[in-house]
């Protein structure tokens, strides 16, 4: 499968080289030295942690609920808004959940690509956009996919009532597509020197499934993530690549598909 082209606009550019400039103003001075930036697992799987900002902290709702790692790029001007209100702190990006849900499987039918290499294709792009961030200094790390959650209960029957969008994946499908994510996550991060925060079998059960003192909802895991995260990963461990000399940036903007 061809990888997509990457490109920067010059509109992009421009945007890259003003949010290099960071402004030290914070709408919160308690908030904690690390912030959460993604879905909305960005927010239940850290919210109200006294040393983690959940992803509502910075503007008071989920600026990205609902996106996709495939397309992230997409979503460059918003992320970078949200990076220049968080300041110098430690970054988690936390995305992919989405995709395994919904989006593997309807490209898959779509497209008529294997889920193999969909999952690939979708490690690339979100890690190649990520790298480009962090050539800027920013410090960002990447969460794991958190585990697939039950859509079989009540509340999950009348959510998926509303859907707009097919839901086509079982649950031992996405639990496939979740672990076969991770893999593909650690292995691009690795290559990309991006710090990955892998403790996905820290947040399952013996068969695979979430533990039950973390499932907060049917979709999403509760805070206790966050005392997980801060157990089993270290914030320090690597900093960004140093800034490059000054010139157009790296090129990280995708031509996007019909992801979101």
């Amino acid at each position: 499968m061809t990888r997509p082209v990457v490109s920067i606009p010059p509109r992009a550019r421009h945007r890259a080289a003003a949010a290099g400039a960071v402004s030290p103003r914070l709408p919160d001075p308690g908030l904690p030295r690390i912030v959460t930036v993604g879905d909305s697992h960005s927010q239940r799987c850290f919210e109200d942690h006294p040393a983690i900002a959940d992803s509502t902290r910075l503007f008071g709702c989920n600026k990205l609920d609902g996106r996709t790692a495939y397309n992230i790029a997409r979503h460059d001007r918003r992320i970078r808004k949200i990076l220049t209100r968080a300041g110098d702190r430690h970054l988690i990006f936390v995305f992919g959940e989405v995709d395994v849900r919904i989006h593997i499987k309807y490209q898959h039918r779509k497209r008529g690509l294997a889920t193999t290499a969909l999952i690939r294709e979708t490690a690339e792009r979100y890690t190649d956009y990520v790298a480009g961030l962090r050539t800027e200094g920013y410090r960002i790390h990447v969460f794991n996919v958190v585990p697939t959650g039950d859509f079989s209960t009540p509340e999950a029957r009348r959510w998926r009532s509303r859907l707009t969008y097919p839901f086509l994946a079982s649950r031992a499908e996405r639990t496939r597509y979740t672990e076969e994510m991770n893999r593909h996550l650690a292995a691009c991060c690795r290559e990309r020197a991006i710090p990955f925060i892998d403790i996905y079998r820290h947040l399952v059960d013996d068969a695979g499934l979430r533990r039950p003192e973390l499932v907060y909802d049917f979709s999403h895991l509760n805070n206790r993530t966050a005392d997980l995260v801060l157990a089993h990963h270290c914030f320090d461990q690597a900093a960004p690549p140093p800034l490059p000399a000054a010139g157009p940036g790296p090129a990280h903007s995708l031509t996007m598909g019909v992801r979101s």
